[in-house]
């Protein structure tokens, strides 16, 4: 019986230490909770303790123009593709060579045929299932007519059309490709969007999926080797189309060929524009796809002259709205640059509006109603990415005169250095550096 009580005693002390952990837990989550508010409620509504750093030369004044949203100027920015897939801008760096680099050396291809479509569509399609090259319905060009295309699963070495393919050969002294250094020409073709549009000729006529392939084939093995008879395949509706009218869609591949032997020779396709990558097989027809050329890399610069452009991320756990200003033309007038409601998380860009397309000395933020911080952007300090102002994340920017951001370098942080609860525990601290 004494034993009984004393497990019935023991069991309840448990209880009740339990239960106080518990109190204890909540009360502490709800103490953090309610300083959190309290830290957000204070430092958006006391402008006056904060906005003593923004005294004498620094203060930013605000008028009726303050108020509308600036833009920065627009200039053309250069060179542009009529005819490309889509518009290049001369401010973009292509990196074949990095491209070249990034391809798989060998693939596994499911081959079908696609969709017949006059106006549009290719000779092939392709379904890859994984890795750089991924994709289903891939539209894909015939590079030799040696061997047949046939539905299946088959593999491929992977070479970019900019690479030195003139070694690869079908058999022993028997090579490839006839023509391995005019891959230039048909990368120039595939980013005409041709397809679909009206020969310029007296003649005239549509140029289809199957006057692509033709030219393709005219460039690769050159003359006297391509289709001549039996070339149904190049045609939908009727099965017997390009047979019947034979001198006709010859005429029209023809056209194509000197287009591009006029204009593709050398030529080299820019950002956005399409890369031919070849998929060489000695048991199958080598075949092409293409995709989209990548944008180099840029290497980074210390910040120099002012900075221009600057790309953040609104680290905070409510919505709120923001508001970005700068002193125009070194004037003390704001001009106002951002105004949006800011997601958790959220990206977003901000441009400079002087002649320059600077900011100046600093960028003034609010939220709310109420100012929160000011940037400095004259590159006195070098913020990139990773710097951190307060509830901000600079993920990337530029400068006038130095290109893209350094990833910024943290000095010994202090104990007031990152979130708004800073704030609400230590009285004066000022977010950042």
């Amino acid at each position: 019986m004494k034993k009984n009580l004393l497990l019935l005693l023991g069991a309840a002390v448990m209880f009740f230490s339990c239960q106080n952990e518990s109190t204890e837990a909540e009360e502490q989550a709800q103490t953090r909770t309610e300083a959190e508010i309290a830290a957000e409620e204070e430092i958006l509504s006391s402008e006056i303790e904060i906005a003593g750093i923004d005294e004498g030369d620094d203060a930013i004044q605000m008028n009726a123009e303050s108020e509308i949203l600036a833009q920065r100027e627009t200039k053309n920015q250069g060179l542009t593709f009529s005819t490309a897939s889509k518009s290049t801008s001369a401010e973009c760096e292509a990196d074949i060579e990095g491209f070249a680099a990034s391809l798989p050396e060998t693939v596994s291809v499911f081959t079908k045929l696609p969709e017949c479509i006059e106006g549009g569509g290719s000779f092939a399609a392709l379904d890859i299932d994984d890795g750089y090259l991924a994709g289903l319905d891939i539209p894909a060009w015939c590079a030799d007519l040696e061997g047949q295309l046939t539905g299946g699963t088959f593999s491929y070495d992977v070479y970019s059309s900019y690479e030195d393919v003139s070694g690869l050969e079908q058999s022993p002294g028997v090579p490839l490709f006839e023509n391995p250094n005019d891959f230039d020409r048909i990368n120039w073709l595939l980013n005409q969007n041709i397809i679909g549009t009206e020969s310029k000729s007296e003649e005239g006529g549509i140029y289809t999926f199957g006057h692509l392939q033709w030219a393709i084939w005219e460039i690769i093995e050159g003359t006297g080797n391509n289709c001549t008879d039996d070339c149904d395949f190049l045609s939908c509706d009727p099965i017997d189309q390009w047979d019947n009218d034979k001198d006709n869609n010859e005429r029209l591949g023809l056209e194509l060929v000197a287009a591009a032997e006029a204009s593709g020779e050398g030529f080299v396709p820019q950002c956005g524009q399409k890369i031919a990558v070849i998929l060489a097989s000695t048991t199958s027809q080598s075949l092409i796809i293409t995709k989209e050329v990548p944008e180099k890399e840029k290497e980074c610069d210390d910040c120099e002259g002012d900075v221009d452009k600057l790309t953040m991320e609104f680290d905070w756990h409510y919505a709120k709205r923001v508001r970005i200003y700068q002193k125009y033309e070194n004037t003390c007038w704001g001009k106002k640059v951002f105004d949006k409601v800011l997601q958790p998380g959220e990206e977003f860009t901000i441009e400079g509006v002087n002649h320059d397309g600077s900011f100046g000395k600093y960028i003034y933020i609010y939220i709310g109603d109420c100012y929160y911080t000011k940037i400095k952007t004259n590159c006195y300090l070098n913020i990139g990415p990773g710097y951190e102002k307060g509830v901000f994340n600079v993920i990337s920017g530029t400068s006038t005169h130095g290109g893209e951001l350094c990833e910024y370098v943290k000095p010994e942080p202090t104990k007031c250095y990152r979130h708004w609860t800073c704030y609400y525990y230590y009285k004066y601290c000022i977010y950042g550096y």
